[in-house]
């Protein structure tokens, strides 16, 4: 893996200063009192591997100490898996390469982790790409880039994925401009190949455009700073009212915003909404036909909510939205970082993990699947799963954990004689047990007891006669 050595600052209360400044009045207040918040509650990190070499159901995943329900562990990865020095996991995102490879990108304190999952109970890890420490750190794709940012340096970092079938990914260049050097969140709209910067050291902490078209010198070109920006979705319309426009969700602590940022010398607001009982509006993602925006706040659980809340907003006209309820998961965990897809929730939810709420009733969530990576408790706060990724073909959702790493997961639950994972019970899985059971591999630990011995030969075996 082709990398360049850097050396990082360690992220602590001068940052918030950085981010707090970004923001003004009382945008600048809530940033700068949840990022303190966020430091404060930030627990230590688990030391030891991971889970690989076999798909765990509940009953599995239980006995290794995790909760969940409609859902298979596949793979867990530890940050000393990563073997890099990491003390903290933050956001995620994914990429599948044209040979169809599914990387994982895992955001970690000290850089990104690249993980080839395209077979989810054997993962391998490419490498990491080093930055500066910081306890924030984003990261987005377009073509065959990806583009990392963080709160204590670095601009842009810039990572070719082209070699990732041959377990190759270069660090290509830090890109620094116009002032540019730290940023809270990076957001993409491959449609019209250009990212956003939310809550840089610029632009009043606002929207900030940013060109690809030259995709290993990505360009500033525009801002709107109005208003500091946390998050953001930014979407191509092509029918209606709004077509051949680009028009952004903007997530601004206390509203949503929605901007039309169609030409990046004059992006503008069209409209804006509050909700009742605001405390920091976080996160949000449309739904497939544009019609619903769903919101994280990650702070009213903790001031005021006693169940974790997702917000619901009607924005099928963009420039005159509309609340209209609230969801949950009836847990009191603080929510951070939800995706839509194939009418489904897909929520990071700190202490609770990932929540899978079924929204083919757009306005009435329930609860269908959960895999809870922070045992310890559901209570509110800032600890556990910090972000997930729920779009690969395949299945697999990867979850990224502040102090546990990355997980792999897919909704549906194993007969425990699929050793393999491949969907079907046949001689390969006797294979692929006792290869992993001579080996030692931790997946071979089907009864949970922490030992690999007959025991585990004896349930596999119930397994595979049972029939299931």
């Amino acid at each position: 893996m082709a990398m360049t050595s850097r050396t990082g600052v360690l992220v602590g209360l001068g940052s918030l200063a950085i981010v707090a400044g970004a923001a003004m009045g009382q945008d600048a207040s809530v940033t700068s009192n949840r990022d303190i918040a966020k430091l404060m509650d930030h627990s230590p990190p688990y030391r030891g591997p991971g889970i690989v070499g076999a798909p765990l159901g509940p009953d599995g995943a239980a006995a290794r100490g995790f909760s969940s329900s409609g859902t298979t562990l596949m793979s867990w990865l530890s940050l000393d898996d990563f073997n890099a020095g990491m003390e903290s996991g933050n956001d995620c995102w994914g990429y599948t390469s044209p040979g169809g490879h599914e990387i994982a990108i895992m955001g970690m304190n000290k850089g990104f982790g690249f993980v080839d999952i395209t077979d989810p109970i054997h993962p391998v890890i490419i490498g990491v790409v080093p930055g500066a420490t910081s306890l924030w750190r984003d990261v987005k794709v377009i073509g065959h880039y990806a583009y990392g940012v963080n709160e204590s340096g670095n601009g842009i970092q810039v990572m070719d994925l082209s070699q990732v079938d041959q377990a190759i990914v270069t660090w290509v260049k830090d890109k620094r401009q116009q002032g540019h050097s730290t940023t809270h969140n990076i957001c993409a709209n491959p449609d019209s190949g250009y990212l956003y910067l939310c809550g840089a050291n610029i632009a009043n902490g606002g929207l900030v455009a940013v060109s690809t078209s030259n995709p290993t010198d990505p360009t500033i070109v525009g801002s709107w700073s109005g208003n500091y920006i946390h998050d953001a979705q930014i979407v191509n319309y092509t029918s209606g009212p709004y077509a051949g426009k680009e028009i952004a969700f903007c997530c601004n602590g206390t509203k949503v915003r929605v901007l039309d940022v169609t030409n990046k010398s004059n992006m503008k607001q069209i409209s804006q909404i509050e909700y009742a009982g605001a405390r920091y509006c976080h996160q949000g993602w449309l739904s497939a036909d544009r019609h619903y925006f769903y919101v994280d706040d990650e702070m009213d659980e903790a001031k005021g909510r006693d169940q974790t809340t997702t917000h619901i907003f009607d924005v099928s006209d963009p420039a005159n939205p509309t609340y209209v309820g609230w969801g949950t998961s009836g847990l009191p965990a603080s929510d951070h970082n939800l995706y839509w897809k194939d009418s489904k929730l897909f929520e990071a939810n700190y202490r609770s993990g990932l929540q899978v709420l079924d929204a083919s009733d757009p306005e009435n969530l329930s609860r269908i699947a959960w895999f809870d990576t922070h045992p310890e408790t559901d209570n509110a706060g800032f600890a556990g799963s910090w972000s997930c990724f729920p779009f690969f073909d395949s299945g697999s959702i990867i979850i990224s954990d502040m102090q546990r790493g990355l997980f792999v997961v897919r909704l549906g639950v194993p007969c425990e004689a699929d050793f393999n994972g491949d969907g079907s019970v046949n001689t390969l899985d006797v294979a692929a047990f006792l290869n992993a059971w001579t080996a030692g591999d931790s997946g071979a630990d089907l009864n949970g007891d922490g030992f690999i011995n007959t025991l585990d030969v004896a349930a596999f075996l119930n397994a595979w006669t049972g029939g299931c």
